[in-house]
């Protein structure tokens, strides 16, 4: 084995995680996994700390602070390595490590020894040595069959992160892969709050979870770390077993070739929904065809256009029924708003911070140059509006009975009121607080500061006015009321002309600003 070679390459490694972790995303990366470790420690000392967990180990209950500590550790490990680990993986490929002077067998152990050199993982395997350790010293465990159940352990969860690694790599390959990645990782972060109300109440379904538990890595490790005999070896050999599978199943990845993706079709039509649904903006429509297809053409935004409304639905479902008395239509007022931008924002936010090197075209056309910002604008418009339907009828359908058609008109008025003036600020962002972001990126947070206060405020500000104000006025949510909706509207149209017309007529001195910024030279 060349190991002089595998410790320059590791050492690599962690110069280029360095670069990472200093940059934006890589400083955002840096937190969220700072943010999953004040959880545990929350969680930790919201259950009584330290003390409490050696009151339970000596009252005979170590077994269960090692399984809850282990399966939180097990689960973190492979959420902040992919995380922190995304994008440097391709680097250490076996194809990228061809270009050095190793074996085959030296290029897979290389692979694994960059990888489990990374300073996260000593971390995690840390923490798992330092719960056998203080299991041992605290008369529970046995020192020796602790060792090996936190090396082992550490090894398996290395290897299960590998393969959630490469199944995200080969799933971004695909058509639609960031679609089902959005999904899943909304699942994971509404699972617990959709779980528990299934739970609640059902002692026999946790204990049923429980036994599925029983053969997970995790709760192996934790009784080999308790009893000392044949537990102790059962649960080690489960780890094993567990550990030779994830092994298995990496190297069948690895050595499967990623499919190819199919060829793209360079047939024109100039007669498509595209142009039919901008017909309606008249001298305008071809560039707001354009901006649809720009729109709906992003993987993130047609991933995030089709989970906005099964979010929606969660949240009102969520926010009403602690709302009290006709909480459900008070939490609608203010999650429908949000659905008619969610899907949107991130380009409405930063119109032209997408396009790169192609937005000096937009000046070459034989128009108004601020007729581009003009039809990204109406197409933002055109495609939040088009979820206002799909919202009622999604009412009209699951809405508690008996239902009342003013709440339809108040529902409406609501949504089209958000989806206005959020354009109509999403305007003044695109214009002086643009940011150079990659189009085909699926994940992460690439939207300027003005951005992120834009989209995290309005949402907030949409889910939380109606409660407030329901109980500060509660006069203007009574169906019978249902007028006082038009105003608002009449004013948020108001304040979206005004915004349009304004930052129209700005367009032209930010020119060189934009440019600057989308191309990347500020």
């Amino acid at each position: 084995m060349n190991t002089a070679l595998i410790g320059d390459l590791i050492r690599l490694r962690y110069r280029l995680l360095w670069a990472k972790t200093r940059s934006r995303n890589g400083r955002i990366a840096l937190f969220f996994a700072g943010y999953l470790i004040l959880i545990a420690a929350i969680a930790l000392l919201t259950t009584g700390g330290f003390g409490a967990a050696l009151a339970a180990v000596r009252s005979g209950k170590g077994e269960m602070v090692a399984q809850a500590v282990l399966s939180g550790i097990f689960f973190e490990a492979i959420l902040a390595s992919n995380i922190l680990g995304f994008g440097l993986n391709a680097i250490f490929s076996d194809v990228e490590l061809r270009r050095y002077p190793l074996h085959a067998a030296d290029r897979r152990a290389a692979r694994h020894l960059i990888g489990l050199a990374d300073p996260f993982w000593l971390l995690f395997f840390a923490m798992d040595l330092g719960l056998a350790l203080g299991l041992y010293a605290a008369g529970a465990g046995a020192f020796w069959f602790g060792f090996v159940a936190a090396l082992l352990l550490f090894v398996c969860n290395y290897l299960l992160a590998r393969v959630v690694a490469l199944l995200i790599d080969r799933m971004m390959r695909r058509r639609g892969g960031s679609a089902l990645l959005l999904g899943l990782v909304m699942l994971l972060a509404l699972g617990p709050s959709i779980m528990q109300p299934v739970f609640r109440g059902h002692p026999d379904r946790w204990q049923a979870v429980l036994r599925w538990l029983q053969i997970t890595p995790p709760f192996g490790a934790a009784s080999a770390m308790i009893h000392p005999g044949m537990p102790a070896l059962n649960g080690i050999l489960l780890i094993l077993l567990w550990t030779v599978g994830f092994l298995a199943l990496l190297t069948a990845i690895e050595n499967r070739p990623p499919s190819r993706t199919a060829a793209v079709s360079l047939k024109i039509d100039w007669d498509t929904w595209y142009e039919r649904a901008a017909a309606f903006f008249g001298p305008a429509a071809p560039l707001v065809a354009h901006w649809l297809r720009f729109y709906l053409r992003n993987n993130r935004t047609r991933a995030m256009s089709l989970f906005q409304l099964p979010l929606v639905a969660f949240l009102t479902f969520q926010i009403g029924r602690q709302a009290g008395a006709n909480g459900f239509f008070v939490a609608a007022l203010g999650t429908f708003p949000v659905a008619t931008f969610m899907g949107v924002a991130r380009i409405t936010v930063n119109q032209f911070g997408y396009s790169g090197g192609g937005f000096r075209r937009y000046f070459l056309l034989p128009t108004d140059p601020a007729a581009t910002l003009r039809a990204g604008s109406f197409a933002s418009l055109l495609l939040g509006a088009c979820s206002i339907p799909i919202l009622l009828a999604a009412w009209l359908v699951l809405a508690p009975k008996p239902l009342d058609p003013a709440m339809f008109v108040m529902l409406a008025c609501s949504s089209a009121t958000g989806l206005l003036l959020f354009n109509a600020a999403a305007l003044w962002v695109s214009l002086f607080n643009p940011r150079k972001g990659n189009y085909q990126s699926s994940l992460g947070n690439d939207l300027s500061l003005g951005g992120n206060i834009l989209v995290i405020g309005g949402v907030l500000t949409a889910l939380l006015a109606p409660r407030l104000l329901v109980r500060a006025w509660p006069a203007p949510f009574q169906p019978e009321n249902w007028w006082m909706f038009l105003p608002l509207l009449a004013l948020a149209i108001a304040v979206y002309l005004g915004s349009l017309n304004t930052v129209c007529a700005l367009f032209a001195p930010r020119r060189e600003r934009l440019l600057a910024v989308v191309e990347g030279r500020d």
